[in-house]
């Protein structure tokens, strides 16, 4: 499966690890670019999210997908009330 063409977030980062340059999705970049809060996330949900990112392109992923996930953290709070 090749990477999704969108970055709605605009979490595509770049990190250069010995002489290679590697593309990355960014959660941090991701939370400062409207998904916030997402740094509460479990780490099981923080390694999805960075999937839906990476594969993000309003075929197999959309944007709403992204962000049910970021929901997922009111809906729960909300829960335990």
């Amino acid at each position: 499966m090749k990477p999704g063409t969108k970055n709605s977030f605009k979490s595509l980062s770049e990190i250069k690890v010995d002489d290679k340059t590697y593309k990355i999705f960014s959660l941090s970049k991701a939370e400062d670019n409207g998904l916030s809060g997402i740094s509460r996330l479990p780490k099981s949900l923080k390694v999805l999210l960075e999937n839906l990112l990476r594969y993000e392109d309003d075929l197999t992923v959309n944007k709403n997908q992204i962000e049910a996930i970021r929901n997922w953290l009111s809906e729960k709070n909300q829960e335990q009330r």
